[in-house]
């Protein structure tokens, strides 16, 4: 299969694990098996844009973060997977939890710069 489906696949588990669901809870919520999501997630099958859209819904998720190219097309494979965990990490906070973490980053690299 195209190396989108296995890039778009990966973008779906990453967001699945990061809202704690299994296969079976997504799938459940999206009306289709979860062995065929799991083929979903690991680019053995082609999806329509129409259950790309439902996948994102079902993840409360805008569509394009599906679609989008690694982070920041960095080829440092390292860093790429470093943020991923960071994204997988910070999806399941709160604004508020949120806000809070984004002021100490910002500390922090203030203080880096002393």
């Amino acid at each position: 299969m195209s190396n989108i489906f296995l890039k778009v696949g990966k973008k779906i588990r990453l967001y699945r694990k990061a809202r704690k669901l299994t296969q079976e809870e997504l799938g459940e919520r999206l009306q289709i098996d979860y062995s065929y999501l799991g083929k979903i997630e690991r680019g053995e099958v082609n999806i329509t844009i129409e259950a790309l859209n439902k996948i994102a819904i079902a993840l409360n998720i805008a569509p394009s973060l599906l679609l989008e190219d690694d982070k920041h097309n960095s080829k440092d494979k390292l860093k790429t997977d470093i943020l991923e965990k960071i994204d997988t990490t910070l999806i399941s906070l709160s604004s508020k939890e949120l806000e809070v973490l984004h002021r100490l980053i910002k500390e922090a690299l203030v203080l880096k710069e002393l």
